[in-house]
This record gives C-alpha cells, structure tokens and sequence, in this order.
C-alpha cells in the first residue's frame, strides 16, 4: 500500500518537477516600458465579431501607412463592447499619431466604418491615457 501511495505522490509531484520553469521560455514581455504611454479605447458594439473585423483593418492600415511607429491590438471587452489598445514611444509620439489619424481621410473612413457596424457613434468611445512607470 506504501509503494503504491509512494508512485500516486511521485505521478502528481514529477509533471509539475518537469514542467518547472517552462513558462520563464515563453515569457511575456512588459506590455510598455518606463514613459512609454499606452491608450486604451473602448466602444459598444452591437455585432462585436464584424467590429473586431473592421478594428483589424483599421489597426493593419495604420501599421502600413502611418508615419508614427506605434503598436496596436483590437480587444473585446465582455459581450457588446470592442476596442484597442495601443502603445507609443511618448506623450509627443502619441500626440503625432493622433494628428495623423485627424488628417489621414482613409483612416477616418475605416473608423466611421467600423463606428458603424458597431451601431455607435465617436461620442461613445471612452478613452483611457496612462503612463508606464
């Protein structure tokens, strides 16, 4: 009875001994670094699927033409709700990507389609600005 309580203790403790440190291979990286500032937008939406969609489109768009380096991801925050979260070098960085979003007429097209799928309007987005220590 021993021996066989002594392989059912070493069958639980031996994957989790192999498995050790796994997850340090795969680590994750800080999602920004020190002075970096990350924009989180929010925006219901009614058809969350077609909106990510669209958000996609917007996002690749933006990495192709964009003149401002920066990093984005569409995000669904619960059942009727969409967004991004996007990462820029500064305050200044984020500024310039904003002033290129505000004159580039395709950007704004791609938003007002994506706006609508989502049946909301640019009122409705929340925004939230913060700055990694």
């Amino acid at each position: 009875m021993f021996k066989g309580f002594g392989l059912f203790i070493s069958g639980l403790v031996l994957p989790s001994v192999l498995l050790a440190g796994h997850h340090e291979e795969g680590k994750l990286k800080p999602a920004a670094s020190g002075g970096q500032v990350i924009v989180a937008y929010e925006v219901p939406c009614v058809d969350p699927s077609a909106g990510i969609r669209l958000l996609k489109e917007l996002i690749a768009y933006e990495s192709e033409v964009a003149g401002v380096s920066y990093s984005s991801v569409s995000t669904v925050l619960g059942d009727q709700r969409v967004g991004a979260i996007d990462v820029h070098a500064s305050a200044q960085a984020m500024e310039e990507a904003f002033a290129w979003q505000e004159q580039d007429q395709e950007w704004l097209e791609k938003q007002a389609r994506a706006l609508e799928v989502c049946e909301a309007s640019i009122s409705e987005i929340v925004t939230g600005i913060h700055t990694a220590q």
